[in-house]
């Protein structure tokens, strides 16, 4: 098991020097598996900034063209500095918006070249400018990625998503995540068979439910592990200890030590002040830690 993070940290600063303050405490809590912090902008306009075919203004994001690939993004150079400032001590995640919620988060345009929301094309062509993201990123060195589709369990049409999420990651080498927040009630079923991706990142501390609808079975069956999500993104209380270990040991026992591959907050962490997302992370890697000693 691995400690890492779903993305997001607080904002402290600007630009580069919130970056650097979001990598150096992920650094200082013990964090195996960094993010660059995603502190420039929300997750959707973080995309749709670059992507020929998108127009984002005032953290709104809309298609008003054809979606071309992006020629260059400009989250390398803040991959690129959290990679450096991580140098032998953690390893830097690219995490980008999957198409399905980068589509269902955006307004669509008249005059775009696409029929509506049931538009197949749309949501490809979504993917395979996402698929050019990852292999920028691959070139500076980036191994593994997390692909964040929250908008699975607000009812996003899981059998369009299973096709062009399997698109993007076609011939894509590294460890790849998925991560959907929320209950999976509707959505696990389809998402554990999704391929290409080696991990599903699930929200259990603030979605308990979940514990009863993913099966051990299917996810060796189709052989993915978990990312454990086991702080609260929704508590502005700091999780103990105590309670973080209580959810491992029964994601441990459900599932198989041999199942879970990271354990992470359920979501990100943007929301609270600097000093509770930094208690938040540490108190979970001292619990991992402390888990990793106990015989099942």
């Amino acid at each position: 098991m691995k400690a890492t993070v779903i993305g997001s940290y607080p904002v402290v600063g600007k630009d580069i020097e919130a970056i650097e303050i979001a990598v150096k405490d992920q650094l200082e809590a013990g964090i195996e598996i960094i993010s660059d912090g995603q502190t420039r902008k929300d997750m959707i306009t973080y995309f749709s900034d670059h992507i020929p075919g998108f127009r984002a203004s005032n953290e709104k994001s809309e298609i008003i063209g054809k979606i071309k690939p992006p020629e260059d993004t400009p989250i390398l150079k803040d991959l690129i500095f959290a990679k450096r400032l991580a140098e032998g001590k953690a390893e830097v995640k690219g995490i980008i918006t999957g198409p399905i919620t980068m589509v269902f988060f955006s307004e669509l345009s008249p005059d775009a070249p696409y029929s509506g929301f049931r538009d197949f094309k749309l949501y490809e062509d979504v993917a395979e400018a996402l698929a050019v993201e990852m292999e920028l990123y691959q070139k500076v060195g980036i191994k593994c990625f997390q692909i964040d589709e929250p908008s699975f369990s607000l009812g996003a049409p899981l059998d369009i998503g299973r096709k062009v999420l399997e698109i993007m990651l076609s011939d894509k080498k590294g460890e790849k995540a998925l991560h959907v927040c929320g209950n999976l009630r509707r959505a696990f079923g389809e998402l554990v068979k999704i391929e290409g991706f080696d991990i599903l990142c699930i929200s259990f501390k603030d979605f308990v439910s979940n514990f009863d609808i993913v099966e051990r079975r299917a996810l060796e069956d189709f052989s993915k592990k978990i990312g454990f999500g086991c702080v609260s993104t929704m508590d502005d209380n700091v999780d103990s200890v105590s309670s973080i270990k209580r959810s491992l040991k029964k994601g441990l026992e459900l599932y198989g030590r041999e199942n879970i591959a990271w354990v992470h907050p359920d979501c990100g962490l943007r929301a609270f002040s600097r000093e509770i997302a930094f208690s938040k992370l540490k108190n979970m890697v001292l619990a991992m830690k402390e888990m990793l000693h106990y015989v099942f």
